[in-house]
């Protein structure tokens, strides 16, 4: 710090109105002991206070003595310190020690005479705390001479302390403007201007600003003491105090706007804000901006003029971070900072300008509106900041080695990154929209952000044209912490059809509605509905559900797209690299080798930009958020589904099976149900953790009730989603969701209807009204076949389903389409396996593969290939539909002998069982055939189980029946062949052969039987088998069919086959006289008479 002393000195000359001799100085020089030369100055004057007897003149030559010689020590001590360079202040030469001692200083005991100890304190106190020095008793270490002239002056007068405070400020403020003072990081620390300094006039600006808010620092620790102490005149200081403040704000706003400028400053528009500069130093402490903001707001006009460029800085500087080399949080964190300023009034000053920014709901005039308000609307670039790589590819340059991978501890970092971010974009909306007069403008941002990115959500779309991932996601994240705290039943569960209402599902497919439905219920509803005030809590309730819908299920979406790309271009790569030996000599040599160079570099971005979704879209705090919220998304739903008011925690209180689906409900979106079931399946597959630990009962209510409840919604294939998300928390598919897995087994719902419901999904999913429907059937099969076998294993579920096979006509109908799919499954897996044989077979042979050409090589290369995936496949869910056949065989019995079903699956036996051990077996051989899944002796072990399990007369006379499957031969090498391999015990095998003689001699007495009704009358026979009828039924078309052909044509078609009409079990009306008529036909065969005349 520079030196009281060389303030002293310069105030001692300029004061000086006197001269005193050169000769008095000298010898008074001469008789002062060094000691009392060095002592303080206030020292002395204390010490003269207890000689009263001392002589004024003695009084004088001492404190000229004083003066003097502190001058001459202390320049001393300054000229080392500041070496020759020039301070910026004249300098303050003495000549000599007689001209110096001219001065006369007045003491202390002067100035307490004339002003009084408290008003020699306030100056004391102005000067440490303004850093400046006018007078003797001032402790700063600026030196203000105009003010020191003023002064002293004035000195017989008593200043005003407004007045000499602005003039101290104004002085050092234009010393910074001037360039004689530079702002430094060292506390006011005075930097000397040297020769060709050149000083910009915004340096310069900064310089002045940064003094100021030190300096109301120091007032602020000045106040802070003066608090603790005890004093009398504590009060009159910290008053004198506040109005410094008060001068130090004011004259901030003419440093800011340019009303002080440099000597030879030109007023000019200055590209940044100086206030910006110290924002972004981190120099000004909140309490600065809070008095300064409630400051200057007295006046909007110099409000705007001061934080308008501020802003503007903000809007530029986030621009340029959001492609920076990492994540910045400052400029995020300063415009919180600004926005959680409240004035009296619950106003929030920065809120409302912000709103009223000419950018902040720009009007958007390009084609790609979802892409144009996140980059020019004023808080769009705040929302930007992300790790992907579309977004920001330098991110990737910093953090991701050559292989684009990351650390682990990196990953974490830059997930707390992004979380820092969201949490100060939540800080700045709940700033914003707490403030009342910004509010509804910033709902219609939101809404606007919505809404013009809502194609995202569609299957197809021009991803040019609107907001990122990265954006959207940001975006969400705020939108979640801000609907976090809302309590339900504070939610209008009608307002999605409201009039006024800021979300729009016009144009979305309805859980029951068609288009036209939808808007003639929806005009007549808002007829007659009466609408309450709609609350904020209603409005980012349903925000935030629709923004899952635009930003969290289209990244997951994408994601997976990546997955199946990258997958693909692996296989094409593989492909080709494998098959290099066979092409590197062709003409296609060149194409082949451009394409995989292609592909390899399409591969290093897909997997960049996969390494990044791992970071932004896998990480487990978002994705906890959405599992909390999309809790409270099940309960909305359940309460629709029973037509309720939402009233605390759901509860149900109509089993599933009796809902009867309401208006509301039946208007609601598809994709309030569709999302949640993606999301989980998302979830389960890449972060299994946070289904285990956040699914609570909300979701497994919602999804057993949806499951269990297919009348409430049309479209199957959501059902079949929500089946999915079952099958994928069985233990066996994800080993470690064993709790999860019991708390929605022994869930009530569960344990009552889930499989009666399961049971009937799989029947009603036989059609779904897609082109696809006969192989996503199939799918959907599996998954449900998957649970079943699970829920065997419960004591309590499988008492269900065995009390389902006896009391509900639904298990027949399960029954068929069980037999259906494993016979086609069977038959395309045994197709399947021949081709591979024969292929195989082919390419082993030298001399016959040589023979083909090149082309042809490789399109029967590829066609194993497809036909090696297809047959694992068809065996997968092959291996599960006959599983099911076999341990429902073990407790069920009865339907499977029904007259319907019999024949049929005693035929799908013989069939399988003829493949497999008939003398075309050979053909089934495969070269590793583990790799397909392909288990023939498991196949033939569970068939002869199946044979033992329905064993009894009805179920031999079924074999016996079936004309084109059944020989004795078969049955007997099939029996030894079971031994000889030792698939089947002993007992087993010779419980099987027994079967087979009582069902050979069923056989042999058909034979004879069909010889003597071989001339059975054509109306006694049924018109679509052509076979004797033995309970002929009447249909409303007239036709007449046997009861057991038509039922069984009924469990696949619920039609007339001759009409196509509607047609069910109960309308078929007994044939009773016909009945009569064909038995007593066959009496008089089997009697040998004549036969029954014909009428």
């Amino acid at each position: 710090m520079m030196s009281v002393s060389l303030a002293l000195s310069w105030w001692s000359i300029v004061r000086s109105s006197k001269k005193i001799d050169t000769e008095l100085n000298n010898e008074v020089l001469s008789t002062v002991d060094q000691h009392s030369v060095n002592n303080n100055y206030r020292d002395n004057v204390g010490d003269e206070a207890k000689d009263p007897t001392a002589s004024s003149t003695t009084t004088d030559n001492n404190q000229v003595v004083e003066v003097v010689q502190r001058m001459e020590t202390d320049e001393c001590l300054e000229g080392d310190k500041l070496g020759d360079c020039d301070s910026g202040i004249e300098n303050m030469e003495t000549e000599d020690c007689s001209e110096s001692a001219k001065a006369i200083a007045p003491n202390a005991e002067c100035l307490l005479d004339n002003r009084g100890n408290t008003q020699l304190e306030k100056e004391i106190y102005l000067s440490k705390v303004l850093n400046a020095t006018w007078a003797e008793h001032c402790k700063g270490a600026i030196i203000v001479k105009e003010v020191a002239t003023e002064y002293m002056d004035s000195f017989e007068e008593v200043p005003d302390g407004e007045d000499l405070t602005s003039r101290v400020l104004l002085n050092v403020i234009q010393y910074y403007m001037d360039g004689c003072l530079r702002k430094s990081s060292a506390e006011f620390a005075l930097q000397p201007r040297t020769e060709g300094a050149d000083d910009k006039p915004f340096e310069r600006r900064v310089g002045a600003l940064d003094y100021l808010v030190r300096c109301y620092d120091v007032i602020r620790g000045e106040c802070y003491n003066l608090n603790a102490s005890k004093r009398l005149n504590t009060q009159e200081l910290l008053e004198f105090l506040e109005m410094v403040k008060v001068q130090i704000l004011q004259h901030a706003v003419l440093v800011i706007n340019g009303t002080i400028r440099g000597a030879h400053e030109v007023a000019v528009c200055e590209e940044r804000s100086c206030l910006m500069q110290l924002l972004h130093e981190k120099t000004i402490e909140s309490d600065f901006m809070q008095h300064f903001v409630v400051h200057t707001y007295k006046n909007v006009d110099v409000f705007r003029e001061i934080f308008e460029p501020v802003l503007r800085d903000l809007f530029r500087d986030m621009q340029k971070a959001i492609v920076a080399k990492d994540l910045n949080v400052d400029i995020l964190a300063m415009l919180d900072e600004l926005c959680a300023i409240v004035i009296e009034g619950n106003v929030r000053p920065i809120c409302n300008l912000i709103a009223k920014q000419y950018n902040f709901f720009p009007i958007l005039c390009s084609r790609a509106q979802g892409r144009e308000i996140a980059k020019v609307s004023y808080l769009g670039p705040f929302i930007s900041p992300t790790i992907f790589v579309e977004e920001n590819p330098k991110i990737v340059d910093t953090f991701f080695t050559t292989d684009n991978t990351v650390d682990a501890s990196l990953q974490s970092s830059l997930q707390t990154g992004m979380g820092c971010i969201r949490n100060y974009l939540h800080s700045i909306f709940h700033a914003l929209l707490k403030n009342v007069e910004s509010r509804n403008s910033v709902l219609m941002y939101m809404s606007t952000i919505l809404k013009q990115n809502e194609k995202r959500a569609q299957i197809h779309t021009d991803e040019r044209v609107l907001a990122r991932d990265g954006f959207m996601l940001n975006f969400l994240c705020t939108l979640q912490k801000l609907a976090s705290k809302i309590k339900l039943d504070r939610v209008d569960m009608m307002y999605p059809f409201h009039w006024d209402s800021l979300i729009d599902i016009v144009k979305d497919t309805k859980l029951r509605y068609e288009s036209e439905e939808y808007n003639e219920w929806l005009q007549e509803y808002r007829g007659t509905h009466v609408w309450e005030p709609t609350n904020f809590q209603t409005q980012c309730w349903f925000l935030t559900l629709h923004a899952h819908h635009i930003a969290i299920i289209p990244a997951i979406q994408r994601y997976n797209k990546r997955l199946r790309v990258i997958k693909e271009l692996q296989r094409l790569v593989s492909e080709l690299n494998n098959t290099k030996a066979q092409w590197e000599l062709t003409h296609l040599a060149a194409r082949n080798e451009d394409l995989r160079k292609r592909w390899t570099m399409q591969l290093m971005k897909l997997n960049r930009s996969k390494a990044c979704c791992d970071i932004g879209l896998l990480d487990e705090n978002v994705l906890r958020q959405c599992m909390r919220f999309y809790s409270t998304v099940c309960e909305f739903i359940l309460y629709h589904m029973e037509g309720k008011r939402i009233s605390g925690p759901f509860m149900t209180t109509i089993p599933p099976p009796q809902l009867q689906p309401t208006a509301e409900f039946s208007a609601l979106p598809e994709w309030y149900v569709e999302d949640i079931a993606d999301f989980l399946l998302f979830c389960m597959q890449f972060a299994t953790d946070v289904i285990i630990e956040d699914m609570d009962h909300s979701i497994i209510t919602w999804l057993l009730t949806s499951v269990c409840s297919p009348q409430c919604i049309k479209n199957p294939y959501v059902t079949a989603k929500l089946v999915e998300v079952l099958f994928v928390t069985t233990p066996t598919i994800q080993t470690t969701s064993q709790s999860l897995h019991n708390n929605i087994m022994f869930h009530d719902i569960s344990l009552s209807v889930l499989p009666s419901a399961l049971m009937r999904f799989y029947t009603d999913i036989e059609t779904t009204g897609q082109s696809t429907e006969f192989y996503d059937k199939f799918t959907i099969r599996y998954h449900i076949s998957h649970l079943f076998k699970c829920m065997w294993q419960s004591p309590v579920h499988r008492l269900a389903m065995i009390n389902e096979s006896k009391t509900g006509k639904q298990f027949v109908k399960f029954i068929n389409m069980l037999m259906n799919d494993t016979t086609f499954l069977l038959d395309e897996c045994l197709e399947y396996l021949k081709r591979i044989h024969e292929t195989q077979v082919l390419m082993l042979n030298d001399a016959e593969w040589s023979k083909l050409g090149d082309d042809v090589q490789q399109t029967r290369t590829r066609q194993l290939a497809q036909d090696e995936r297809q047959c694992k496949s068809y065996l997968t869910l092959a291996r599960e539909t006959v599983d099911m056949f076999h341990y429902l065989t073990v407790d069920i019995k009865e339907p499977f002998l029904r007259p319907e079903l019999v024949d049929r699956l005693s035929s799908m036996l013989n069939f399988n069982l003829q493949q497999l051990c008939g003398p075309k077996c050979n053909n089934l051989k495969v070269r590793t055939p583990v790799k397909y899944g392909w288990e023939p002796r498991r196949l033939l072990g569970q068939i002869i189980d199946i044979y033992l399990h329905l064993s009894c007369d009805e179920f031999a006379a079924a074999l016996a029946a079936d004309e084109r499957s059944f020989e004795k031969h078969l049955f007997d090498d099939a029996a030894d062949r079971i031994e000889r391999l030792q698939i089947r015990s002993t007992v087993e095998v010779e419980q099987f052969r027994a079967l087979l003689a009582k069902a050979y001699d069923i056989y042999v007495t058909n034979q004879q039987r069909e010889d003597e009704f071989a001339d059975a009358p054509d109306e006694f026979k049924d018109p679509l088998m052509d076979t004797l009828m033995s309970d002929p039924v009447i249909l409303p078309s007239g036709a007449i069919m046997d009861r057991s052909i038509i039922t069984r044509h009924l469990l696949n078609s619920s039609t007339d086959p001759f009409n196509r009409q509607p047609l069910t079990e109960d309308m078929l009306v007994p044939a009773t006289e016909l009945k009569e008529r064909i038995a007593a036909w066959k009496r008089g065969k089997r009697d040998g008479g004549a036969g029954c005349s014909k009428r």
